[in-house]
């Protein structure tokens, strides 16, 4: 019996077979299951559950694909949508170019072969010339900072549903620990690559920095899929250690990135939020980043209400 695929190999088989199809003009089940190597039950529940439902709007029969399925053979009809020649604005062939410029700086996704990015290069030469200065409407879109050697092992181990052995340093605390996790997805955010996992370390749901990743190592081990909680990476409890801090209106942006319990705006545009503490660690570096443009109004024990300056003070030893 052929094991079940992944919905990212699913997609890539399914993009593949129905072209192949309409270019048959149909093909007996058991040749596209050879072909490609698509388990003959995920290949109909794919072709009736989901290519029979692929149109445009107003959804009317003209504007679907149409799949049939008689005596074991397959015949699929593009709509008479797909036979018109896709006509794209200058501003929506410009965010296809961002989006593939995006793409092509993080080849991660191709292995890092310089050769599979080169059909997609050749296709944004000759849109770019067709789009000529609508062109220039394109922006430069960085993802992330995060090495092909951590993302390609890392969305791996995603798609196979495989532990993996890191070792990541714990910005918060200051510290290098060796965790086993278990990926549930790989994504990008405000200019970071993050790694969505169960940690084994932790007994709980963690989001980790890819960057901060110093290595990776799959271990074979697959394991089942754990419900995801993209809430973040600290729950706030009873017993800890809570801050007020007065934020300038340039760092409203702490309220949004980190859990806050409270946060008000005055006329002055400046906020006021309430924050549990995770470590002391992480609150002086914190505020350090901040500069003079946050201060604490209140801090609960054990934390020292002249954190900021013992921790300005131990930084400029190590300079001296």
């Amino acid at each position: 019996m052929s094991p079940r695929l992944t919905a990212a190999e699913r997609m890539t088989r399914l993009l593949a077979v129905i072209p192949w199809v309409v270019q048959q003009q149909g093909a007996p089940i058991d040749e596209i299951v050879a072909r490609f190597d698509y388990p003959r039950s995920q290949l109909v529940e794919d072709l009736t559950g989901v290519v029979f439902f692929v149109g445009v709007h107003p959804f009317t029969p003209d504007s679907m694909i149409e799949v049939d399925i008689s005596d074991d053979e397959v015949q699929i009809s593009y709509a008479d949508w797909f036979s018109r020649p896709l006509r794209l604005t200058g501003s929506e062939g410009a965010r296809l170019l961002t989006a593939a410029h995006s793409l092509l700086g993080d080849q991660s996704w191709a292995g890092g072969d310089d050769e599979e990015a080169g059909p997609l290069l050749r296709a944004l030469t000759k849109l770019s010339m067709a789009l000529g200065e609508a062109a220039e409407g394109a922006v430069e879109v960085r993802l992330g900072d995060a090495g092909r050697e951590t993302l390609v092992p890392l969305r791996s181990a995603v798609s196979r549903q495989e532990q993996v052995d890191i070792e990541y340093y714990t910005y918060g605390r200051d510290e290098l620990t060796q965790r086993i996790v278990e990926p549930s997805r790989v994504f990008s955010d405000n200019g970071n690559w993050y790694l969505d996992a169960w940690c084994q370390r932790a007994g709980a749901q963690r989001v980790f920095r890819v960057d901060r990743i110093r290595s990776v190592r799959l271990t074979g081990d697959v394991v089942e899929q754990r419900p995801t909680d993209p809430a973040g990476t600290f729950t706030p409890g009873e017993n800890d250690p809570r801050v007020v801090l007065r934020l300038h209106p340039d760092s409203a942006w702490v309220a949004e990135q980190y859990p806050t319990e409270s946060a008000k705006t005055d006329e002055a545009s400046y906020s006021t939020v309430s924050m549990a503490v995770s470590s002391v660690g992480w609150l002086e570096r914190l505020m350090l980043r901040l500069g003079p443009s946050a201060e604490i109004v209140a801090i609960d024990a054990p934390l020292s209400p002249d954190l900021v300056s013992e921790a300005a003070n131990r930084v400029l030893e190590r300079y001296r």
